[in-house]
C-alpha cells in the first residue's frame, strides 16, 4: 500500500503523521504550493514529496485529496489521467454534495474507486483517528484498508454526496449556532445582560439533547409561527439598536415568516407532535 496526499497542509500532515506512527510505511505527497514549511513537514515524518501530481496518480494506491474546496475538482481532473485502476481516490474536502458528485464523475471511466469523505471534527488533535463518514464505491475499500491503522471511517449508505450532506447540514447547525451566539451575546453584552440571557436559556433548554430541542422548537414553530416571526423582527431591531447589523437574526426572522406562510390553520397544527411531521407539512407547502 502506498498512500498519497494531494495537498500537504496542516490537516494532511496531521493525518500522515498519525498513519506513520500507526505503521504505514510508504507515503508520498504533492503540494502545488510547495514551500519551506511543506518540505519541513514531509522531512519530519518521512513523506516523499513529488514534483508533480502525475507521480501521485501513478504510484499511490490510496489518494487523499486535501486541498481548498474551490480547487478540489481541478486537482481531480489533473490526477485522473494517471490514476491506477483499482486505486481509491478519497476526496476529504469540505464541498457540497453536488460538487462531490461532479468530482466522482471525473473518475467514472478510470477504473479508480471514488469515495466522498466528510471529516467530522477538527483534524490536528485526533490526526488520522478523526471521525470520518464515507460514501461511494470506494468507501468500503478505504475503510477496509485503513481501519487496521486506526482510522475511524464509517461507510454511509446512499448516493455519492450523502456524507457531504450530513456534514454540511450539521455545519448549518453548529456554525449557525456559532454566528447566532456571537450576534446575540454582542447585543446582550452591550445591554449588560449576558449572564441573565444565558441563565434564562439554560433554564429553558439546558436539560435537552439537540434532537429533543429540534423537536420542541419546530413543533412550537408550527403552533405559533407567525407570532414567533414577528417577535424575531423586534429582536433584530434590538440587535441593531446596540450597534450591530442583525445579519443572523434578520435571516432567522425571514425563515420563520416563510414557515408561517406555509402552515395550516383551523387547529390541525395542534395535533402535530414531531418535527418530522412539520417538515412534511412545509415540503407540501413548498411544492
Amino acid at each position: 500500500m502506498n498512500v498519497g496526499f494531494i495537498g500537504f497542509g496542516e490537516a494532511a500532515f496531521a493525518i500522515a503523521s498519525g498513519l506513520r506512527e500507526a505503521g504505514v510505511e510508504q507515503m508520498i505527497a504533492y503540494d502545488a504550493f510547495r514551500n519551506e514549511q511543506v518540505v519541513a513537514r514531509a522531512e519530519q515524518i518521512g513523506v516523499n514529496l513529488q514534483d508533480d501530481i502525475q507521480s501521485i496518480g501513478e504510484r499511490a494506491t490510496i489518494i487523499f485529496s486535501l486541498v481548498t474546496p474551490s480547487s478540489a475538482r481541478q486537482v481531480a481532473e489533473e490526477v485522473a489521467p494517471f490514476i491506477q485502476q483499482g486505486a481509491v481516490y478519497a476526496d476529504l474536502n469540505s464541498c457540497s454534495p453536488q460538487a462531490k458528485r461532479g468530482i466522482a464523475e471525473v473518475f467514472s471511466d478510470t477504473g479508480a474507486l471514488f469515495t466522498c469523505v466528510a471529516v467530522m471534527s477538527a483534524v490536528p488533535p485526533l490526526r488520522h483517528k478523526v471521525p470520518m463518514l464515507a460514501d461511494g464505491p470506494g468507501a468500503s475499500h478505504l475503510k477496509g484498508q485503513m481501519e487496521a491503522y486506526g482510522m475511524q471511517i464509517e461507510a454511509v449508505d446512499g448516493p455519492i454526496g450523502s456524507a457531504a450532506a450530513i456534514k454540511m447540514c450539521r455545519s448549518v447547525i453548529v456554525k449557525g449556532m456559532e454566528a447566532l451566539f456571537l450576534e446575540a451575546l454582542l447585543a446582550a453584552d452591550s445591554a449588560g445582560v449576558v449572564e441573565q440571557v444565558l441563565a434564562s436559556a439554560d433554564a429553558s433548554f439546558g436539560h435537552m439533547t439537540l434532537s429533543e430541542l429540534a423537536n420542541y422548537l419546530i413543533v412550537r414553530n408550527l403552533q405559533h409561527g407567525q407570532r414567533r416571526a414577528h417577535e424575531l423582527v423586534e429582536a433584530a431591531d434590538t440587535v441593531a439598536e446596540f450597534g450591530y447589523e442583525p445579519l443572523v437574526t434578520r435571516g432567522a426572522a425571514q425563515r420563520l415568516a416563510w414557515s408561517a406562510s406555509r402552515q395550516p390553520t383551523g387547529g390541525s397544527e395542534q395535533r402535530v407532535t414531531s418535527f418530522q411531521e412539520v417538515l412534511e407539512i412545509l415540503k407540501q407547502g413548498q411544492s
